[in-house]
């Protein structure tokens, strides 16, 4: 598991040491860098690729999943003195630190140089962006055993585990185990969404993959593109969480799982996401909603295990990123709500109140 990373002159942190758990929730601000520390993450086990080579040349763009043109703009602007580097990553997994030196290859400078020392930790690690695929006619098939980064062949990775006769684990299986993936999957969408069914097929001349979903309201399967936004970008995570489910040291890093979601919804993936640790999953999330942290939270309560939850609350203040971590007691509750943490409705709240008061007058 991922206990704790080191950042060294690394975007906007010239030198920050973050703590993680079995649930890690990342808050705060917009540019507070929340998507910095996933990029960090993303960037590490992605250097680990070629365990084998101690010094080994990084596509960034490849590694983050994402365009980010040239690795210069990893570097921090205000950076402390570091030898042989340029910055410098390093996590530990509660036994060990592994570290790893990058340098701007000057002879390639669209690319890094990753030098690997002691490398003990070799997490798989799963990741869904913000920028998820929504309703499609059809999917694109492809990548029996990994969940791509914007959830686009998750209908695909359904239809392979029922194939291949794939278990979730025992502790997620709401109904005991069922005879295909599939049918979690679905009985998830249900208790975080409500009332969805889903029919698949894929075409292997064709590689893709036809979901077609149905519900109390209609008597005949409709296409993605005639449903909300909500089920496809729910689709991608229940998919990815079950499927980490079935390994062995998985981490599961969302960005953003609240999109496009009723507060309900948000409160019950919340559960969910708390609830994926109990087979052993690390759950690593990015948020702006506080149902998605109330309902991971009431969840952590209710299985006892308040203490395997993290939240880090990110700030920037004084030109400088600050990382706040917030305990959450033994029954479900923040211990401390640091400014900008959250408290927007209040402040709504109360101004809405002078304002009345005001009128009355």
């Amino acid at each position: 598991m991922i206990s704790k990373m080191e950042m060294i002159n690394y975007k906007c942190f010239a030198k920050k040491e973050i703590k993680f758990s079995e649930m890690t929730i990342l808050a705060g601000a917009n540019a507070a860098g929340k998507s910095s520390i996933i990029q960090a993450l993303l960037l590490f086990y992605g250097s680990l690729k070629n365990s084998d080579k101690k010094t080994d040349v990084i596509d960034v763009s490849n590694a983050l999943r994402i365009q980010v043109g040239g690795p210069k703009s990893l570097v921090a602007q205000n950076p402390v003195e570091l030898e042989n580097a340029d910055f410098k990553l390093s996590i530990y997994d509660g036994q060990n630190w592994s570290v790893i030196n990058y340098k701007i290859d000057m002879l390639s400078p669209l690319k890094l140089i990753a030098e690997k020392e002691e490398i003990s930790t070799m997490n798989e690690v799963f990741y869904l962006n913000a920028e998820r695929m929504g309703p499609r006619i059809s999917y694109a098939a492809g990548i029996d055993d990994k969940i791509v980064s914007d959830g686009s062949n998750a209908a695909y990775l359904m239809d392979r585990a029922d194939m291949a006769g794939r278990k979730i684990h025992e502790s997620l299986a709401l109904n005991g185990q069922a005879s295909k993936f599939s049918i979690h999957v679905e009985e998830w969408m249900n208790a975080i969404l409500g009332d969805v069914s889903f029919s698949l097929s894929t075409d292997l001349i064709k590689a893709t993959t036809d979901i077609k979903y149905l519900n109390s309201m209609v008597n005949q399967e409709i296409l993605p593109t005639m449903t909300g936004f909500g089920i496809s970008y729910i689709l991608s995570i229940v998919t990815a969480g079950l499927w980490c489910s079935c390994l062995e040291g998985a981490v599961l890093v969302i960005e953003n799982p609240e999109a496009h979601l009723h507060p309900y919804s948000q409160s019950q993936m919340g559960k969910f996401l708390m609830l994926l640790t109990n087979a052993g999953v690390q759950v690593i999330v990015e948020t702006h909603s506080e149902h998605i942290i109330d309902g991971a939270r009431i969840q952590a309560a209710c299985m006892k295990r308040t203490n395997q939850m993290c939240v880090n609350f990110l700030s920037a203040e004084e030109n400088q990123i600050k990382i706040k971590e917030i305990e959450v007691s033994e029954t479900g509750e923040l211990r401390e709500w640091p400014v900008g943490f959250f408290d927007q409705k209040s402040q709504d709240l109360r101004e809405l109140f002078k304002m009345r008061k005001q009128n009355a007058n």
